[in-house]
């Protein structure tokens, strides 16, 4: 009696030749021997799964269809769909996570009459869709097939989630779960290499174009990648390069890594999107401005970008903790003492040395003194450094040529009609005005350098004048004070001096002494004494050579010069006062006698300036 299960292995192929009598055991043990061959090379390549169609659809209300195809069960029996089959899974309403099966089945049919015994002559391999919910609720295709799955090896092909039928009877297909067919070589693979030395090795430096792609189905639901892996499949090490058109994982090329603490789908490390913008960090690169192309790096609280050498490290960085003494922010520069330079169209703008130096227009910063800071601005001819605000237009220049008026060399102002002020200890000390003025200090008391003039008759030329603004409070104010310091005591006398210089012509200086005030020639080298001209002279004394003149003197030459003093004539000699006499010498004369007395009213005598 024939035996047509297939054994583990078949060692031995049927040898045939002439006149040979043959039986159905020769013919049987000829399709056992390639079978084995057959089965056993799907096994080895792991072809374990759908190689072509079998796609399952909701075919309508409570219904499937599983479209033609073919699969390779784990056997390596190859499972054959001929035709489109409809299934109803009524029998199944209300239920989730039902499961699509594929199974192998062999039917022997065809019968026929040999010499009066009728046998099949033939075996149908078509496959059973078997359907089973997790209660164990089965439904079968065929209808005569057995429902029965235990220790069978099938092929997965969907999961299914039923809708009660008074709902309608949807049914949901999830097709991400269904088993696909691999392959699997013990060595290296080659495509268009015969030789190959990798384990999947494409081309030979042949003059052609090689791609190695990936397809998936459009919509928003898959992705196509290579997965890098290491350890064991527990353990999720790794790494892979993914296209992912899943929304929620941000629609572009991953690269992910997969270790203990990356979620099952591993952590995204870096992101291109469609538009050809890149995150490192974030799958969603901030594009908010509509930029061509951005590049964005992500951290928690820090994040850095590295650009180095052997010998240079230079960054960028965002650090919310502050870094390297910059406060919390964007910074920008070198770990290594190397300087950090801004270039535009391949040269070099702004250089910021390892020492803090800053150099606008140069590398070379100029530090011969060997200053604490130094920023160096260098043009060609002519260097402007603008501070403006919206009204405001302030500069710092250097001119190889004048500009404004100014002589070439350094010029610092306004070009807006703006003061320009000095400051010390926040505090004006100088200001110049739009119109020229120039003020010193500031508060109602300042120093000004004007062409302004109260009175009309004057000529409008630039002056000094000390202004103080109106004021509630009199008295005593400093308008004007020239101080020298004399904090070492053997340092001698110093004579502060004011000159009055006319070119060629002229000069004088007021000269402060301990004595008082000098008028003297205007060679600080000469002492010689210049006039003093005034329409009146207000003194307390008044000294001519080496004799005083005080008040009682000045009081003496006032009567005289009045007509109004009057004096006695006294002789030492005689101890006698000169007197008047009444006795007439003749009538044009009178005696003038000699009196002891002191008390006499005829002794005195007014002294009158001759005319």
């Amino acid at each position: 009696m024939a035996d047509y299960t297939q054994p583990d292995v078949v060692p031995k192929r049927v040898r045939f030749f002439d006149g040979q009598y043959l039986e159905d055991l020769d013919f049987i043990d000829e399709q056992k021997f390639h079978l084995d061959r057959e089965r056993r090379q799907s096994r080895l390549l792991r072809l374990t799964g759908v190689s072509a169609g079998l796609t399952v659809t909701s075919g309508g209300p409570s219904s499937i269809t599983v479209t033609a195809g073919m699969a390779v069960d784990s056997l390596g029996r190859h499972l054959v769909l001929a035709a489109d089959t409809t299934v109803s899974v009524e029998d199944l309403d209300g239920r989730q996570d039902v499961e699509v099966h594929l199974a192998y089945r062999e039917t022997a049919t065809d019968t026929a009459q040999t010499e009066g015994v009728a046998s099949e002559r033939r075996w149908d391999e078509s496959p059973r869709i078997v359907v089973i919910a997790p209660d164990g609720t089965t439904v079968v295709a065929p209808d005569d097939a057995s429902p029965d799955l235990d220790g069978v090896p099938t092929v997965l092909l969907a999961r299914l989630t039923v809708a009660a039928t008074a709902e309608g009877g949807e049914v949901t297909v999830d097709l991400t779960v269904a088993q696909r067919s691999t392959l699997s070589v013990a060595g290296a693979l080659g495509v268009g290499t015969d030789a190959p030395v990798s384990d999947l090795e494409i081309g030979d430096y042949g003059p052609q174009d090689r791609h190695l792609t990936f397809k998936t189905a459009g919509g928003d639901g898959h992705r196509s990648g290579i997965r890098l892996r290491a350890g064991s499949e527990s353990a999720n090490e790794g790494y892979s390069l993914e296209y992912d058109r899943r929304p929620v994982a941000g629609q572009g090329l991953h690269v992910r890594t997969h270790g203990p603490d990356d979620p099952e789908d591993g952590t995204t490390r870096l992101f291109v999107s469609p538009g050809g913008d890149v995150g490192i960090g974030t799958t969603a690169p901030g594009n908010q401005g509509g930029w061509d192309r951005v590049l964005d790096l992500v951290g928690a609280t820090r994040t850095k970008l590295s650009l180095r050498t052997a010998n240079i490290e230079g960054r960028v960085a965002a650090h919310e903790g502050g870094a390297f003494g910059a406060a919390p922010g964007m910074a920008v520069g070198t770990v290594s003492a190397s300087p950090l330079t801004l270039v535009t169209a391949t040269t070099a703008r702004l250089s910021v040395t390892a020492a803090g130096h800053v150099g606008i227009g140069t590398t070379t910063v100029a530090d011969a003194e060997g200053w604490g800071r130094v920023v160096d601005v260098v043009g060609a001819g002519t260097t402007k450094l603008a501070v403006r605000t919206a009204k405001v237009d302030a500069r710092v220049m250097a001119r190889d040529t004048g500009m404004f008026g100014a002589a070439a060399g350094m010029i610092v102002g306004t070009a807006t009609t703006s003061p320009l002020t000095f400051v010390t200890s926040q505090a004006s000390r100088l200001t110049i005005g739009a119109d020229g003025d120039i003020s010193l200090g500031s508060g109602p008391f300042t120093a000004r350098w004007t062409t302004k003039h109260f009175n009309p008759d004057e000529p409008a030329e630039p002056h000094l004048r000390l202004h103080r603004d109106d004021t509630t409070s009199g008295g005593k104010r400093l308008f004007l004070e020239l101080f020298q310091g004399h904090a070492n005591p053997l340092q001698e006398d110093v004579y502060p001096s004011i000159r009055f210089h006319h070119s060629s012509r002229y000069w004088h200086r007021i000269e402060g002494r301990p004595d008082g005030l000098h008028i003297k020639t205007g060679n600080l080298s000469g002492d010689a004494h210049n006039a003093l001209w005034a329409g009146g002279v207000h003194a307390e004394s008044l000294t001519i050579g080496s004799v005083t003149i005080g008040q009682a003197e000045l009081a003496v030459l006032k009567k005289l010069a009045a007509g109004e003093l009057a004096i006695d004539l006294f002789s030492p000699r005689v101890s006698k006062y000169a007197y008047s006499s009444d006795i007439h010498y003749n009538t044009s004369a009178d005696y003038v006698l000699a009196n002891t007395t002191a008390s006499a009213p005829y002794r005195t005598w007014i002294l009158k300036a001759p005319r």
